[in-house]
């Protein structure tokens, strides 16, 4: 009987074990699911975040492309306000909000003073001239419990004309210039078909297709520049480079021409 005892008890050591042993190997598989699923959750939010923020940028971009083309300053708002809606829609289940402020301000920006009236501004006609756009974005995920996450998305294009020349002897007219963009990042890739020359001739504008464009690195400006050449019959009294970077924003800019 003693035996049979001392086995029963054996058993019932043994059988407890093995419970507690399954009860710490399904709660360590539960703990890790969990854990697995919420890192997956984040790194969800956190590539939506990205996108959102890329997309804003891209979206405002192509407003200030296409306010340099047109003019028409209430096209940022109304991308933005679409943007906003589209997003809203694609993201229903993440509860996306994105709501945005544009200046209506005088702002110094990129060694400029820049003066936005509904986010947009342009000062063209002037040797360094430029094209620029801005928003402030605060965006809410009510599924992650984000609200306020705020950030800036602006473009900028910047053209300076370093120097406007006249060889008389040559008959050719050459101009110095430099394209940057945001934080006057240097813009190094523009082929001839991104500008275009106008000269004043005897009091008249005229338009030049027969012209070249060369890009170097400058010892004389220590930076980046591009030489646009082109042959003219007498010496002009103003040069004017049309520029158009690669997400089409445009910028003139305008420079007295020496005769050398």
């Amino acid at each position: 009987m003693r035996l049979g005892r001392e086995k029963k008890g054996q058993f019932i050591i043994i059988a407890a074990l093995m419970m507690a042993i399954m009860i710490i190997s399904i709660s360590s598989i539960i703990y890790s699911s969990v854990t697995y699923f919420k890192t997956e959750r984040w790194e969800e939010y956190i590539v939506l975040v990205d996108s959102l923020k890329t997309g804003t940028s891209r979206v405002v971009e192509i407003s200030l492309a296409n306010y340099t083309q047109t003019l028409n300053n209430t096209i940022l708002k109304d991308r933005l306000d679409k943007w906003g809606n589209d997003v809203k829609k694609a993201y229903a289940g993440f509860g996306v909000i994105l709501n945005y402020t544009l200046p209506s301000a005088r702002v110094q920006a990129y060694g400029v003073s820049i003066n936005y009236t509904r986010g947009l501004a342009s000062t063209w006609y002037k040797n360094a001239s430029f094209s620029a756009a801005n928003t402030s974005v605060s965006l809410s995920l009510a599924s992650a419990g984000l609200t306020g996450y705020n950030f800036l998305a602006s473009a900028f294009l910047k053209e300076t004309i370093l120097a406007a020349k006249y060889d008389g002897s040559g008959k050719r007219l050459s101009v110095y210039l430099s394209i940057e963009e945001e934080d006057l990042i240097p813009i190094t890739n523009l082929k001839k078909e991104s500008f275009s020359l106008r000269a004043k001739l005897a009091g008249n504008w005229v338009a030049f297709t027969d012209f070249s464009v060369s890009r170097y690195f400058s010892s004389t400006y220590n930076m980046f520049i591009y030489e646009i050449r082109a042959s003219a019959t007498s010496t002009p009294s103003l040069a004017s480079v049309t520029a158009t970077d690669s997400r089409g924003i445009r910028v003139i800019a305008n420079s007295t021409v020496t005769k050398i």
